[in-house]
Parts: structure tokens; C-alpha cells; sequence
């Protein structure tokens, strides 16, 4: 197994969902803010090992491939939280922010980092790439955002964090 297919899509993003993966959501005294060639990053956490950031803070600015691929070889994981539901339109962020998404995660596949999304949810691009409001080229990203995600595992609720806990040997 890779590293990225390692990762994981949590929804909600409850304290015991994270604590369960041994995640812990960082305290304001942890934000660091990072030199990236597009301009200052503020990231919630940059450990040496983990980069803890937001949706907004990675895609919403005018963020490049450069600027993802420079955080790719600095830290062998990422967590970013606030990813909006693709399915409510009005949180969905907007296609240029999908669009550097989409780079994003393809940088991280492609350097074989692990990549962990929290987002309130329902993180369904397949979905939403398929709705009849989507327009062609936001679906077509969207498709290829869920192609990408796919091999991630998804956590949906604690009851399967209780499945998993009470499975097995």
C-alpha cells in the first residue's frame, strides 16, 4: 500500500473520529505561517512530519502547482480540514478553488504523501460531479477529484470507529 492510499476522508471530524487516527486538532499558540513563492501561508500546525491546514488557506488564494509541490517535499503528510460539501452549493467553494484542489491532491498522489481530509460533509464529488447543477467543466473536475479520492478510506461516523474497535482478533 502507498502512502497516499494511506489516507483517510473524515466526516464529520468529531474529536473522537481524529483521536481514534491519533489526530488532534492544533491550538492557535501551534499556527505557523509559511513562505510559499504565491505569498505567506498560514498554516494551523507545520510539525516536521505533519502540515495541518485549511481548504480556504490552500485553495482559495492564488495558490500554484509550485507552491503544492514545495509543501509536498517538506512534509511527508497533510491533514486539511474545512473541506466544504461539493453537494451545497453555496459552501462548495468556488471552481478555481476546486480546480486547485484537484492540483493539490494530484501533487500528493504523485510524491506518494499521505493526505487526510476532514470536512463537515458529505464529501461526495462523485455525486456531486454527476448533479444536473454542476456546470460541464466544475463536473468534470469534480470526476476527477473523486477519481483521484477513491483509493483514500472514508470515515463517516464514531459507529465505525466502534465496528473497528469491536471486529478482529
Amino acid at each position: 500500500m502507498s502512502e497516499f492510499q494511506r489516507g483517510l476522508i473524515i466526516t464529520p471530524g468529531t474529536e473522537r473520529q481524529l483521536g481514534a487516527y491519533g489526530l488532534f486538532r492544533p491550538s492557535p499558540p501551534q499556527q505557523q505561517v509559511l513562505a510559499l513563492a504565491s505569498g505567506p501561508l498560514t498554516a494551523k500546525s507545520a510539525d516536521p512530519d505533519v502540515l495541518w491546514v485549511s481548504f480556504s488557506e490552500l485553495c482559495s488564494g492564488p495558490r500554484t502547482d509550485a507552491d503544492y509541490l514545495a509543501l509536498a517535499g517538506q512534509f511527508p503528510s497533510c491533514v486539511i480540514d474545512g473541506i466544504p460539501s461539493p453537494a451545497a452549493q453555496a459552501a462548495a467553494g468556488t471552481p478555481a478553488a476546486w480546480q486547485r484542489f484537484l492540483g493539490l491532491v494530484g501533487v500528493l498522489h504523485e510524491r506518494d504523501r499521505v493526505l487526510i481530509l476532514v470536512g463537515a460533509g458529505p464529501l461526495d464529488w462523485e455525486a456531486s460531479g454527476r448533479s444536473a447543477a454542476a456546470p460541464v467543466e466544475e463536473a468534470s473536475v469534480l470526476a476527477r477529484i473523486a477519481e483521484r479520492l477513491s483509493v483514500l478510506r472514508r470515515i463517516q461516523s464514531d459507529e465505525e470507529l466502534e465496528d473497528e474497535q469491536t471486529s478482529g482478533c
